[in-house]
């Protein structure tokens, strides 16, 4: 009964962010003052083209993911949603985008000698969970590289080269403390993503303080407050 308690207490948060932000009928507008928010731009929801191009759970099994959307068709943006950091969060990315790029491009292309263009990629994880976390970080990919072991005696040429070496390959996830009490600028430029926090921050002074249906419980104070 609890494991299938916490699951849901995580669902609803993935579902509510997810659905603010991708689904809803405002969701363009609140993706777009996320944008904004992290960008310092003023795109205008009304003249600028989304295109949503997550990967669904049914067509990639384990590799779907929160929310991908294309903008303009220049610039693909991949966010989740987490309440437990995860560590591994470059390599999913890298797996994503991998994956993502295999959905908008045209596969013939990638064999003929004229350059094929790719949407730039940025990585981002929203995190609101309970574990102190700073406001913002980076993850990246080439922190999971195996690192050469001091005490082995590799060839001294060697050893300098990975050194020095700049990884051909990297993938740099910003994590975002969206938690209200960590006051991060960026729910000060973004009203959904502010709402959003305050929400979650309602659920959980709910079920802390045992109160009866605290997810209802939290939809009625936001009905009432006017937001969300």
């Amino acid at each position: 009964m609890l494991v299938s308690q916490n699951k849901t207490r995580r669902n609803y948060k993935d579902s509510v962010f997810v659905d603010l932000f991708a689904h809803d009928i405002t969701a363009k507008e609140n993706f777009i003052s996320l944008y904004n928010a992290l960008h310092g731009t003023n795109l205008d929801a009304k003249t600028t083209e989304i295109e949503p191009v997550m990967l669904e759970q049914v067509l990639y099994m384990k590799f779907y993911n929160d929310i991908a959307m294309l903008v303009d068709g220049k610039i693909v943006v991949l966010v989740e949603h987490q309440s437990t950091i995860n560590e591994n969060m470059p390599f999913r990315m890298l797996e994503y985008i991998a994956r993502i790029y295999e959905k908008i491009t045209n596969p013939k292309e990638k064999f003929e000698r004229k350059l094929m263009k790719l949407p730039v990629p940025e990585f981002y994880v929203f995190y609101n969970g309970k574990e102190d976390f700073p406001s913002e970080s980076e993850m990246k990919l080439s922190d999971a590289f195996i690192k050469l072991d001091e005490n082995l005696d590799y060839n001294s040429d060697l050893k300098k080269h990975i050194e020095k070496h700049n990884f051909p390959l990297e993938i740099c996830v910003k994590v975002i403390n969206i938690n209200v009490d960590k006051e991060n600028p960026i729910l000060k430029r973004c009203e959904a993503l502010k709402q959003y926090s305050e929400f979650i921050e309602q659920v959980r002074s709910n079920i802390e303080n045992a109160v009866s249906e605290p997810f209802t419980s939290a939809i009625k104070e936001a009905i009432k407050k006017g937001f969300l």
